[in-house]
This record gives C-alpha cells, sequence and structure tokens, in this order.
C-alpha cells in the first residue's frame, strides 16, 4: 500500500513539473509586423554584359539575340545591342547561368554567388562565339615518333578544302567512343600560320595526360575526337571540372588507341618498375 501511494505521489510530481516548465518556459521579443519566423533570403539584381564573335573570333557591333538563363529556374532575358542583360529582384544563392544563341556555341558561367541585397551583383562578361564547321575531313588518325621504347603521339588530319587561318582544333579525349559530351581530357590547338591548310599537325598528346589520369589508365581504349574550333579561345570549367570549349563543331572523325600505346613518363616508370627510384631519393633527401 506505501510502495503505491510513494508512486502515486511521483507522477503527480513529474506531470507538474513538466506543465510549469512549459508554462513558464522564457519567450524572446516579438518579431516584427508580419513576421512569419519563416527564413526569407533577400533579393537583388543581377547584371551582365555579352560579347559576341563571328566564326573568324572577331568581335561583332552588334551584341544583341542572345538568350541569357538562369538554370533551374523559369528566368531569361535577351541581350541589347549592347549586350547588356538585367534581372530584377532575384533571391540570394548560387546560380548557373547560359548563354544561347542560333548558330553560336552556349556558354555557361557555374555557381555564381549572388548575395543579394540593394547593390546588384555585377557578373563578369560572357563570350559567345559563332560555331566553325569547316572543310570535311577525308580521314582522323595519328602519328609517331621515336624508338619503340620512347616516342611521341601526335593527331593528323588531312581535309577536303583549305581550313581557316587563323583557326583552331579541339581534340577530345574519352573512354566510351566519340563524344563531344562525354569525355575526360581536351586539348587544344591554335593555328597562327599555316603553309599546309588542308593538314593538322597537333601538338604531342603528353603522356602525362594519360598516365596521370586513372580513368586512361584503367580503360581498354582511349578514343580520341578531333572538331574544329573558334580561333577565339573561349572556354569555361564545367560542375565536373572539365575545360568545356562551347564553339566546337561536329566531329571531323576519330581513332582509338589503348594506354600501352604511350611511352610511360620516365619518373613513372621508374616508381612502378622497380625499387631504384625510392632509394636515389631517399639518398637525396639525405
Amino acid at each position: 500500500m506505501t510502495t503505491k501511494i510513494i508512486l502515486s505521489i511521483c507522477c503527480l510530481i513529474a506531470v507538474y513539473s513538466l506543465f510549469s516548465c512549459t508554462k513558464d518556459a522564457p519567450q524572446g521579443p516579438p518579431g516584427p509586423p508580419g513576421d512569419t519566423g519563416v527564413y526569407a533570403p533577400p533579393k537583388g539584381d543581377i547584371r551582365g554584359k555579352v560579347i559576341v564573335y563571328d566564326s573568324t573570333g572577331k568581335a561583332l557591333a552588334d551584341y544583341s539575340g542572345v538568350i541569357v538563363t538562369i538554370d533551374s529556374t523559369n528566368l531569361a532575358d535577351t541581350t541589347d545591342a549592347n549586350g547588356a542583360y538585367h534581372f530584377n529582384q532575384v533571391p540570394a544563392g548560387r546560380y548557373n547561368f547560359s548563354y544561347s544563341k542560333e548558330g553560336y556555341g552556349t556558354y555557361r558561367i557555374i555557381r555564381q554567388l549572388h548575395p543579394g541585397g540593394a547593390q546588384a551583383t555585377q557578373l563578369a562578361d560572357a563570350d559567345v562565339g559563332q560555331i566553325y564547321h569547316g572543310p570535311p575531313a577525308d580521314y582522323v588518325t595519328w602519328m609517331g615518333f621515336g624508338s619503340p621504347e620512347h616516342h611521341e603521339i601526335y593527331p593528323y588530319a588531312t581535309f577536303q578544302a583549305p581550313m581557316q587561318v587563323p583557326g583552331a582544333l579541339v581534340l577530345y579525349m574519352g573512354v566510351h567512343g566519340p563524344s563531344k559530351t562525354d569525355f575526360v581530357r581536351t586539348q587544344r590547338d591554335y593555328i597562327s600560320i599555316n603553309d599546309y591548310p588542308q593538314e593538322y599537325s597537333g601538338s604531342e598528346i603528353s603522356p602525362y595526360t594519360i598516365y596521370g589520369d586513372s580513368v586512361f589508365v584503367k580503360a581498354d581504349k582511349i578514343t580520341f575526337s578531333l572538331t574544329f574550333d573558334n580561333p577565339r579561345n573561349i572556354n569555361y570549367i564545367d560542375e565536373q571540372g572539365r575545360r568545356i570549349y562551347p564553339c566546337t563543331g561536329p566531329i571531323l572523325g576519330s581513332f582509338g588507341l589503348d594506354v600501352f600505346t604511350f611511352s610511360m613518363p620516365y619518373e613513372q616508370g621508374r616508381r612502378s618498375n622497380d625499387g631504384i627510384y625510392p632509394l636515389l631519393r631517399n639518398f637525396r633527401l639525405k
């Protein structure tokens, strides 16, 4: 009987304490009129300018007609003749911007911070270039120079008509076949003078690029795809950290090589093939 009475008293004390704490809990000061307690990011304007280039890389006199879009929103504006665009009262945040025009490459600005507030966010100038298609290619292949143990690999192509000079070409490197979107690395060559405008002999495909990327090292085959590019060096870094050249034309041709076609860089070869390199390194450090 005594035990039941003690338990009943303990329960009453616990219930009383709970209601007392709830009733006497300190309350903060009231908010301003209309305050709902829900955070709303500050809003502010966004301004910017676009520069438009023709297929030879020269700036046009009229920069109008470029559609500027804030990705993942329904916000868009079109540039005037001076290339200016303007967004009103956009909530603060990080945004991606796309710049598109028919016949031109789509340029992007990635993860731009917009703090909002009274002062407008001024974006860096965006370059929009016309796509240069160029003449069709007879074939796209590669050439090797040097000994079997130590050689260099170069892209090579011939065209059915002279290419424009100055000009540029981009080599896409991937492991899932020819593609301008599903690739790992890119290499660009700018050609200011060309005594043989129907031929292209590009710069060396660096073995450091090949052996320095785990995707290439593990792949059965690496595909190299060649395209023309606008001579104006228009590029940006995408969300995956890849360098994007938005003004490239269609793929002219491609070729495939396995990683062992490339000579292993000397230092990397010593590290992977024997124990001499670590010993020498330890000796030098001492």
